[in-house]
Parts: structure tokens; sequence; C-alpha cells
């Protein structure tokens, strides 16, 4: 082969391996280009669907807050009735400006129970008269906290034209996430003895002492029956210290104290 042909034969072979070495950088190339766009496409969607699931989660949480601030007194004495944390035999309705409890017995006999509802104030009060033989009260009361916690007491006595007792202090419950909380340690420790100078045997003997959840302020009373009282013996009277005792509501602490 002539000098001159082996130089066109090399030249030749340069070109074919330039072309082979451009096609190999233009497919690295766009390779390259591809994965990027799709690192970027992929971060895209990443952050779009972060920011989604962000504003979902803020929405869900104003809803929530915005149905546990508008629940009334009404609300909580319906959830209180639902979990059976209320012995109630009535169902509460309003029809127009007036709210009434009925029930209806096994004959179909419609029942009848003294209402008051005061929603404004968060009181609400039960004159249930039963058999005819006295009267069974329960109050429902809703106490509010500086910061915005609702604090629930339930409150129940008899009463007819001898006596007015209490079997027990106020109930207190906080409704958090869907439950009730029964809040101990909120109330003083009382006991009927506290009317007396010289105590009696609780167990034998029936005092005459009520509590009173407030319709308007924040003060609750534990009170000795005066009427109870006047039908009892001179000593009975004699002995008498005090006849009412006043809970006042601390909007900070959360709590009850003797005033």
């Amino acid at each position: 082969m002539l000098p001159q042909q082996k130089n066109n034969l090399k030249i030749k072979h340069m070109k074919k391996l330039s072309v082979f070495a451009l096609i190999v950088l233009s497919v690295f190339l766009s390779f390259c280009s591809e994965k990027q766009e799709n690192t970027v496409t992929k971060n895209t969607v990443k952050d779009i669907v972060t920011k989604k699931e962000t504003i979902i989660i803020e929405k869900d949480t104003a809803v929530q807050k915005e149905n546990i601030a508008v629940l009334n007194v009404v609300d909580y004495f319906r959830l209180l009735k639902k979990d059976k944390l209320i012995d109630f035999p009535y169902t509460l309705s309003k029809s127009g400006n007036t709210w009434k409890s009925t029930s209806t017995d096994e004959a179909g006999f419609v029942n009848e129970c003294g209402t008051l509802v005061d929603i404004k104030n968060g009181y609400i009060k039960f004159e249930d008269e039963g058999t005819g033989a006295g009267i069974f009260v329960t109050e429902i009361a809703l106490f509010k906290t500086s910061n915005k916690r609702n604090i629930l007491a339930v409150n129940t006595y008899f009463a007819d034209d001898i006596l007015q007792n209490s079997s027990k202090p106020p109930k207190f419950y906080e409704y958090k996430n869907g439950n009730f909380k029964l809040l101990k340690d909120i109330f003083p420790v009382t006991t009927p003895n506290q009317f007396f100078i010289k105590p009696y045997n609780l167990k034998k003997e029936l005092l005459g002492t009520y509590f009173e959840l407030p319709h308007y302020g924040t003060t609750i009373k534990f009170c000795l029956d005066m009427n109870y009282a006047a039908k009892q013996e001179e000593k009975y009277r004699q002995n008498i210290k005090q006849t009412e005792f006043l809970y006042k509501f601390d909007k900070k602490q959360g709590n009850f104290f003797l005033k």
C-alpha cells in the first residue's frame, strides 16, 4: 500500500471514532439531563404533597377547635346522658322559646319534668316529681377557666316536705378528645358535720344538708336544711355552728375554694 493511501485510511478511521465519540457523549448528556429533570420533578411532587397534607391537617384542626367552641350546656348534658354519666329518664327538647323534658312510660302515658334551661349562663335544672312523694333535683352548670377550659358540674339532691338532702357532693367533668374525664381534687372535702359543733354519727343520722349549683355567678353553696332543723329537737338546733358554706370558683386555677 502506498503512503498516501495509508494516510487517507487513518484519516477515515479517525473520523469514524470522532462520530462514535460524539454519539456516546450525546447519549450520556441526554441521560444526565433526564435524570436531573426527574429529580426536580420528584422533589416538586414531594413538596406539593407535603404542602397539601399540611393544609389538610390545619383545616382539620381548625374544624375540631370550632366544634369544641360551640358546645353549650345543653350539648354537654346530652353527651353526659349518652355516656350514661347522668341518670335522667327524660328527653330534653325545645319548642319555640320553651324547653321541656318528657318521657313515655310502659302504659304509653307521657310524663313531664319541670325544666329550666339557661344556655347564656350555662345552667340547667330539672325537678322530677316522680310518684309525688318528693322532688328529685338535677342540676348542670358550666364553669369556664381563664385559659378557656370548660368544667361541667353535675349535682343531685332530694327534697320533700320534711327533708332536703344530697347523697353526695357534685361531680365535675371535662370533655376532651371525645370523652369525659372525671376531675378529682378540684373541690374541697366536705362533710355534713361541718355545720355542727358536736359531730353526729352519719351512718345513723340524716342531717338535711345539700349542695346548690349557681344559676348566676360561680359560687357553689353547701347548705343546711333549716326547714328540717325547725322540726327537730331544741338540742339539734343548739348544736348548729353554721348554716351555709360558700365555695368560689378560681378561674385561673380551675378549682374551688372555701370563701
